[in-house]
């Protein structure tokens, strides 16, 4: 990538916009210009692009005059719709190979019905070698394709072509990846407005990345609430650590920061029981929220490890019209680490059948079609008069039947009046409701659709944001009911926000020793005792050595998950009811617009 790209990422915030290109072999990158703006109000909506055109002209304004050259454009997306995993596969050298197996396989990495509508893509994390044959560990990322539409639609009205389409969580990686030291593991800490995302690097290897659904937002609101202050004040308490420790207890303070510390401590605790051997050695924190005042002090305490902030980006240098100070570089980080190695999110274009023709060829047919309607243009005008005046006779007979039904106008205003003073009553009634009154009936529907061997624990609501875990009962590799339940608790009317901040498996291995009536497997039990109970299964952990006499039987692996849930349940929006005769139709949209007014 010699010749520059825009590298553009559009935040529900701000939009940031960097022109770059590759510095040479290495992943080295240049930063030549530089433009942040306002994100037009309601124009993106967790990722999507509602208002395109707006968001076009916002981006166009920014750049024009301002020195930027670039014609080709990389996108870097966020949002809660793209799910990512990581996944070990047999090491392929042909990267094509492994995308096709990776993408015959997304059913089972994704648990979802409608793979056909999500594009997929992955990136290499690292290629090593195992006792069974090399191996490769890949971040796979599935992104909704009317998502990544939107930023195709994008490109089109800002005449730009795109280079690529990145996922932010593989944009940042790549950035870091840069930055880290070979022989430690660090835990790398992104702290945006309401997302959280945390890494952790050994050396420049990206060994686990989730993202926690609070940040500097959570913060603000929870001190808020815990002191009964404005956003202002809490901001300024916030911003000041002095100011902070004057006004704020030790208590006070951990009761503000309580949802995205344990958020991040989840995942830390979820990585030491995975990768017993890699020890922490240091936190590194960047991003909006780092600033927030006694994080550093919190998270070292809690998490066991000194805390530092990125002071400046290697591998990245800056030039031109870039004037950025050190601080103001790391708000474009997205940008930066999308063009070094994007991932890649596309989807089939619906023209790609077309052709196109030669300029000559395309004059010739246009003069041809230009004598032809001269020679009809005779026939056409006279023919259009004679349609001209019966159009008028037309017309006044219709102005003299509307004459008689006009009462019909008035009926229509005052029904429309009804319409909205409904509205504008169901939405008084509907905000006197608090979001927990939705939980009696999350929890009957939890009870309705886990299967009867999974358990639920840990649930706590406040306000509406709801936070489980959730245990599967013991199930084989390619069959686990509970994964199809969370993908279903997502798509309730009344649940929004859905995350998985983590997850844990444990195995086991029974021996079979036959099948029952039904087919089922019959598994190898300990001796009955005198009253006649069956004994314990004879299980082992998967690595460990079986005694010889159990060798004659067959080996069967089970698994049980445990998955993080958070959320928010709401009651759904009221909707205005028609009338019986069918001859209103209202939407729910209708209502809250009248409820405006």
């Amino acid at each position: 990538m010699a010749n520059k790209v825009l590298s553009i990422y559009v935040g529900m915030d701000a939009i940031r916009i960097a022109e770059m290109q590759k510095a040479g072999a290495n992943k080295a990158v240049v930063l030549t210009n530089a433009a942040e703006i306002a994100t037009p109000n309601n124009s993106v909506n967790d990722g999507y692009l509602v208002d395109i055109t707006a968001i076009s002209e916002a981006i166009r304004t920014s750049v024009f005059g301002r020195g930027f050259t670039a014609k080709e454009v990389i996108f870097t997306i966020t949002s809660k719709k793209i799910a990512s995993k990581e996944v070990e596969i047999p090491y392929q050298k042909n990267r094509k190979r492994l995308q096709q197996i990776l993408q015959a396989n997304s059913g089972e990495y994704f648990p979802m019905s409608n793979a056909g509508d999500y594009s997929f893509a992955f990136s290499v994390l690292e290629d090593y070698q195992t006792e069974e044959g090399r191996k490769s560990r890949v971040s796979a990322v599935a992104a909704p394709n009317d998502l990544v539409k939107c930023y195709y639609e994008l490109a089109d009205e800002l005449k730009y072509t795109v280079n690529s389409i990145d996922y932010f969580g593989n944009s940042v990686i790549q950035l870091l990846s840069m930055q880290m030291t070979e022989g430690r593991t660090d835990l790398v800490l992104q702290i945006e407005k309401d997302t959280t995302f945390v890494n952790v690097m050994r050396g420049k290897t990206l060994i686990l990345q989730r993202s926690v659904p609070y940040g500097k937002n959570a913060v603000i609101n929870a001190l808020m609430d815990v002191k009964k202050i404005s956003e202002k004040d809490a901001k300024t308490l916030l911003s000041n650590e002095t100011l902070l420790d004057q006004h704020v207890t030790a208590d006070e303070y951990a009761e503000t920061v309580q949802y995205l510390v344990n958020g991040i401590g989840r995942v830390v605790e979820y990585h030491r029981n995975k990768n017993k051997s890699d020890l922490l050695q240091g936190i590194k924190v960047f991003g909006e929220g780092s600033a927030i005042a006694g994080i550093e002090r919190i998270l070292e305490r809690e998490l066991g490890a000194p805390v530092e902030h990125f002071e400046t980006l290697a591998g990245v240098a800056i030039k031109g019209q870039a004037a950025l100070t050190a601080e103001e570089v790391l708000r474009y980080l997205p940008n930066i680490g999308a063009v070094i190695d994007p991932i890649g999110l596309e989807v089939e274009s619906d023209s790609s059948s077309g052709y196109s023709m030669g300029s000559e060829t395309f004059f010739k047919i246009l003069i041809g079609v230009f004598a032809v309607s001269v020679l009809g243009m005779g026939g056409w005008f006279g023919y259009t008069a004679y349609n001209y005046h019966k159009a008028l006779d037309e017309k006044a007979a219709l102005e003299l039947e509307i004459d008689k039904i006009k009462d019909i106008e008035q009926i229509a205003l005052d029904h429309e009046q009804a319409t909205a003073e409904l509205a504008i009553i169901q939405a008084f009634e509907y905000s006197t409701h608090n979001d927990n009154e939705m939980l009696l009936q999350f929890i009957g529907d939890l009870k309705t659709m886990m299967p009867e061997d999974a358990a639920i624990s840990t649930l706590a609501a406040a306000n509406g944001k709801v936070t489980f875990d959730v245990t599967s009962g013991w199930h084989t590799t390619t069959k686990n009911e509970v994964a199809d339940v969370i993908y279903t608790i997502g798509n309730l009317d009344y649940v929004s926000e859905f995350q998985l901040p983590g997850f844990s498996e444990t195995y086991r291995t029974l021996f079979v020793i036959g099948v029952d009536e039904e087919g089922n497997p019959v598994f190898l039990r300990e001796e009955t005792n005198e009253d006649g109970v069956l004994g314990d299964y004879v299980e082992y952990e998967e690595d460990m050595e079986y005694p010889p006499e159990y060798m004659e039987y067959d080996r069967m692996t089970l698994i049980q998950t445990t998955y993080n849930v958070a959320c928010r349940i709401s009651n759904p929006a009221p909707a205005v009811e028609a009338e019986e005769d069918g001859s209103a139709e209202n939407t729910d949209a209708e209502a809250t617009e009248g409820g405006e007014q």
